[in-house]
């Protein structure tokens, strides 16, 4: 029987997604799965009712945006959500890591995709434009996310958020939201990467590795300012109209984010506070609620 068209409207082309700010991340995993498939196998037509990324491990893998047409190698990614008509077909034997998720979802609970997953025809797959989903930065910019990439270094987190998600074990749901947070942003960061920086933001490139390599370290403005190589007065008003910060709150916030993500992965407040650079625990418990609203503990719990 041929497969029925989806009863919504079809996608207006060229149309931007914005998914919301990149600090009001909320992912929840819907299903994750690690498998080994054969040629031949394959996904499709269909609409998915989330946000899925697939990461081919081994193997070779076509796939088919709407009218765009992509071979996955090894390491190579595609992500695409609720917007994309698509196809997925294994050229040869290949392993492979599916994620779904949504980018922004209050409940920490999975909804299981496969009840919501709709057939489409090829002819909407081949008459349907490809969706550009986008996050929004600090500064209000858009970073279009990409549709096919590669990331090396990213099997070791995909299994983790696989291993959490079969195993469910207490706190795993808290724990896939980090996880997935930290995957989601070592894509963003990537994809900033590949845009070309401007003049200004270049200069003061030698104080923000400085602070993200050390970030322990009580870095003075006139430091920073010499790193770069210039004066403490230009350099500070250069600082802040490129990060939108000044360079002690950058460090303070630079340390923030790493608590954070020391906090999630288990480490004891006295460890963190001393990574960091703090005097004592209270001084890095009272920094940390100045910054966020809330105590290591209140954070941990939600």
């Amino acid at each position: 029987m041929p497969a029925q068209e989806p009863p919504y409207p079809h996608p207006h082309p060229h149309t931007d997604i914005v998914l919301g700010t990149i600090d009001d991340l909320q992912p929840t995993v819907n299903f994750a799965s690690h498998a080994e498939v054969p040629a031949t196998e394959r996904w499709g037509p269909r609409i998915i009712p989330d946000y899925q990324l697939f990461c081919l491990l081994s193997g070779e893998a076509e796939v088919v945006i709407g009218q765009e047409n992509y071979t996955l190698k090894a390491g190579d990614s595609a992500l695409y959500g609720p917007h994309c008509p698509h196809k997925i077909t294994i050229k040869s034997d290949a392993v492979f890591i599916g994620i779904h998720f949504a980018y922004i979802q209050e409940s920490l609970a999975p909804v299981h995709p496969a009840y919501s997953i709709e057939a489409c025809s090829e002819e909407w797959l081949q008459s349907s434009e490809r969706r550009s989903y986008k996050l929004k930065l600090q500064n209000d910019e858009l970073l279009e996310l990409p549709p096919f990439f590669t990331l090396p270094g990213l099997e070791p987190i995909l299994m983790r958020i696989v291993n959490e998600y079969l195993n469910e074990q207490p706190g795993y749901k808290v724990v896939l939201r980090a996880l997935m947070t930290e995957l989601l942003a070592a894509i963003v960061r990537n994809q900033l990467t590949k845009r070309p920086r401007s003049l200004e933001q270049s200069k003061i490139d030698p104080a923000l590795q400085a602070i993200n390599k050390q970030p322990e370290k009580n870095w003075s403005v006139n430091e920073l300012a010499a790193l770069c190589g210039y004066h403490v007065i230009y350099f500070s008003s250069l600082f802040r109209k490129c990060t939108g910060e000044s360079p002690k709150q950058y460090l303070i916030s630079e340390r923030i984010r790493k608590a954070k993500y020391y906090l999630l992965s288990g480490e004891k407040m006295e460890v963190i506070a001393e990574r960091l650079g703090y005097a004592s625990v209270h001084y890095f418990s009272r920094n940390f609620k100045e910054e966020t609203g809330l105590t290591p503990t209140e954070f941990k719990q939600q």
